[in-house]
């Protein structure tokens, strides 16, 4: 399966799972980053998955690409604090910690959705936008 890779704002086209794999490598020596992956070139065609990242602070959002539906992770919803996240474009976005799960467990949504063919990561809690 290809598809695209926007790495803060850089397209790579991924086509393997060891492409994918360096790139997330990649990734995770930025301090913060926006990171999409999608089958078509504008992510809101969807499905495309999206991993906002800043230090040990991650969380994801998976669009469908069908009637609009989006989606955002679950992590500990017992946490009240919030987080703030460099975009790509330069603006900085505040989203709550509650929404955070563990980077590997990102990173492994990230394959998962590629081997898929884009189809919404199990392993993930999610909550419909």
């Amino acid at each position: 399966m290809r598809m695209e890779l926007n790495l803060h704002g850089e397209p790579h086209v991924m086509d393997s799972l060891l492409a994918l794999e360096q790139a997330l490598q990649q990734a995770r020596a930025l301090a913060q980053c926006e990171l999409w992956l999608t089958l078509a070139t504008d992510a809101e065609q969807g499905p495309a998955l999206c991993l906002l990242r800043n230090g040990g602070n991650a969380w994801l959002m998976y669009l469908s690409g069908q009637d609009d539906l989006s989606f955002h992770s679950l992590g500990d919803e017992e946490e009240t604090g919030e987080c703030s996240y460099l975009l790509a474009n330069g603006q900085v976005d505040v989203y709550p910690e509650a929404w955070c799960v563990e980077v590997g467990q990102c990173e492994r949504a990230f394959l998962a959705f590629l081997r898929t063919g884009g189809a919404r990561p199990a392993g993930i809690a999610w909550e419909a936008d």
